[in-house]
């Protein structure tokens, strides 16, 4: 039996039901199922090594509301919670523990959250291009 292990990020509301599209399409409504294709092909293709890189991008941490009001800056930006098998979970930590060796002098520490963002970005303008009215970027 697999033990899964649970990661979260955020994206722009747009991008979740762009992916939710996508696994309804590719991944027999599998939101879950594409997310661990999403990680392995990730870790396999190594996007952060390709010449130009694929830039990291910092997800926004989804707007809370509170007793006053709205707060944080993610307005437009929703939770993408994500179930991995645990043993693709510490190969991902793994391989950010690399990135932040190799790559700290050049670029901010990646965390878990930025590591997962720049994956769905990858995936929805490199692999399943988006050519929606949203903008993927930073």
């Amino acid at each position: 039996m697999t033990d899964f292990v649970p990661a979260q990020t955020s994206v722009p509301d747009w991008l979740m039901t762009y992916c939710r599209q996508l696994a309804d399409v590719h991944y027999g409504r599998r939101l879950s199922r594409m997310h661990v294709h999403m990680l392995q092909s990730f870790l396999a293709y190594e996007p952060w090594k390709a010449n130009p890189p694929f830039a990291w991008r910092q997800a926004r941490v989804p707007r809370s509301f509170g007793e006053n009001g709205r707060q944080g800056s993610g307005l437009g930006w929703v939770p993408m919670n994500m179930t991995l098998p645990a043993d693709l979970y510490l190969q991902t930590k793994a391989a950010i523990e690399i990135i932040n060796m190799n790559d700290g002098a050049l670029t901010r520490d990646v965390s878990l959250r930025t590591f997962l963002y720049t994956m769905v970005v990858w995936w929805c303008s490199v692999v399943y291009p988006y050519s929606g009215p949203g903008i993927i970027g930073d």
